[in-house]
């Protein structure tokens, strides 16, 4: 599995879901800066890619497969805003398989190298 970073904005989720969806979560990790933001379903913050990878692991554990789809980008600059949506399934406490969808917002800032990384995530900005 390639860990290139995304050079258009827009390749960002795909490529977000190819690496979670097959189980690697340093390579889906690999596309946040480390400082990045992530909100929770309960609005709480989390700082930093060691906080954002414990939220992923968890969702790998619970098998969730994604698909995404960009609906709008808007770019000044080095920085991009995505409205992506996510669906998917995930497999519950009790071994059913359930839905899941998420209308995201995604903050990505331009690297030096022209690669894009996430800076602020939040899978239900748009609910």
């Amino acid at each position: 599995m390639s860990t290139i970073s995304p050079h258009k904005p827009e390749d960002w989720p795909r490529q977000f879901v190819e690496h979670f969806n097959a189980g690697d979560l340093d390579a889906a990790m690999s596309l946040y800066e480390p400082e990045a933001r992530f909100v929770t379903p309960s609005g709480q913050t989390l700082v930093g890619r060691d906080a954002i990878r414990k939220v992923l692991g968890a969702l790998i554990e619970a098998k969730t497969q994604f698909q995404s789809r960009v609906v709008r980008t808007a770019i000044v600059g080095d920085i991009a805003q995505l409205y992506t949506d996510f669906k998917g399934t995930r497999v519950d406490d009790t071994g059913k398989t359930v839905p899941v969808r998420n209308n995201a917002i995604e903050v990505l800032r331009r690297q030096t190298d022209g690669s894009w990384k996430l800076i602020m995530g939040d899978p239900n900005g748009r609910e």
